[in-house]
């Protein structure tokens, strides 16, 4: 099975949905625990969810 999304895409989605342990973080405390900007991590936010969302699609509507 390949990876879909690469470490700190995964990091941040895990961070921002409270996959983990049910507890959601704003991308401000996700910036200052991984020492990137806020608008980085809105980046590569909205980067991971196209990608997921790509891979979820049927492969007719593609």
């Amino acid at each position: 099975m390949k990876a879909i999304l690469k470490n700190r895409e995964k990091t941040v989605l895990e961070l921002s949905y409270g996959l983990m342990n049910g507890t959601s973080k704003t991308q401000r405390k996700i910036a200052k625990m991984l020492g990137i900007s806020r608008s980085y991590v809105s980046r590569i936010e909205k980067k991971a969810t196209k990608k997921l969302s790509k891979e979820l699609k049927p492969e007719s509507c593609r």
